[in-house]
C-alpha cells in the first residue's frame, strides 16, 4: 500500500519538478503566498487530498525554502568549479550508431581506423554502440559494416568539450547547470559523453558556435566575479 503523502512532502515534490521555481526560491525572489496559489491544485492532485488550503501550501513552501539554503552553497561550488574549466570546439563530426554484435566482431579493424581519426568517441549502450567520429575517417568506418549493421547516421555534428578540474567527479549539478543554460537558449544536445574530467556535448553544427560562445562567456563571467 502506498504511503500517504503529507502536504509538506507533496509541496516538495511539486516544486522539485519545476527547476525554475527552485532557482527563484533559492534567490529569495518569490512571494510565497502567490506561489502557493499557483501550485495548490497540483499539490492537491499529487497527494490525493480532499481539500488543501493555500495557507497550508504556503507553510510547506516556507519549510522547503529553509532546506534549500544549503543547496545555495552547492551552487557556489558549481560556479567556482566551472570558472576553473576550459572549453574546446571540434567540428565536422558524424554520429554513427551500430548494432552491438556486429561492432564486436570487427572491433580490431575499427580501432585501426579510429587511430587515424582527428576525433572519436565510442559509447556502449544496451543494444548498440554510438560512435562520434571526425569526417576524415567516416567513410572508412561505414565501409567496414553492412548497411543492416548501421542503425543511424547523423551528419553535421560538432562537439563542445568542457575540460574541468578533477573535482567535477564528486560535485553534483555541474552538467545540469551547463545544459540548463543551453536549453534556455534553445540549443538541442544530440548526445552527452563523460570521460573523466572531460564533458563532451555533441550537437548540430548550426548550434555549435552559439553553444561554444554561451559556455565560454559563462566561464569568463564567473572568473570575473571571483576577482
Amino acid at each position: 500500500m502506498r504511503r500517504k503523502l503529507s502536504i509538506s512532502e507533496a509541496v516538495r515534490r511539486v516544486l522539485s519538478n519545476h527547476p525554475s521555481l527552485l532557482d527563484c526560491i533559492k534567490l529569495g525572489v518569490v512571494n510565497y503566498s502567490s506561489l502557493a496559489r499557483v501550485i495548490v491544485n497540483e499539490v492537491k492532485e499529487l497527494g490525493n487530498f480532499n481539500k488543501v488550503s493555500v495557507n497550508a501550501v504556503k507553510m510547506g513552501i516556507v519549510r522547503f525554502s529553509e532546506s534549500l539554503k544549503s543547496r545555495k552553497l552547492m551552487e557556489d561550488t558549481i560556479k567556482e568549479l566551472i570558472s576553473r574549466s576550459t572549453v574546446e570546439l571540434q567540428t565536422d563530426l558524424k554520429l554513427i550508431t551500430l548494432r552491438r554484435e556486429t561492432l564486436m566482431i570487427k572491433l580490431n579493424e575499427l580501432m585501426h581506423i579510429l587511430m587515424r581519426a582527428r576525433f572519436f568517441q565510442l559509447t556502449q549502450g544496451t543494444k548498440t554502440f554510438t560512435l562520434v567520429v571526425s569526417e576524415d575517417v567516416c567513410d572508412d568506418v561505414l565501409r567496414l559494416f553492412d548497411k543492416n549493421a548501421v542503425e543511424d547516421v547523423i551528419n553535421d555534428q560538432s562537439a563542445i568539450i568542457l575540460i574541468s578540474p578533477k573535482d567535477i567527479i564528486s560535485v553534483p549539478g555541474v552538467i545540469s547547470y551547463i545544459t540548463s543554460l543551453l536549453s534556455w537558449y534553445g540549443v538541442n544536445i544530440t548526445q552527452i559523453i563523460s570521460c573523466y574530467v572531460d564533458t563532451i556535448l555533441v550537437l548540430n553544427r548550426s548550434d555549435a558556435l552559439k553553444a561554444y560562445s554561451l559556455i565560454e562567456e559563462l566561464i569568463l563571467q564567473l572568473r570575473r566575479i571571483k576577482t
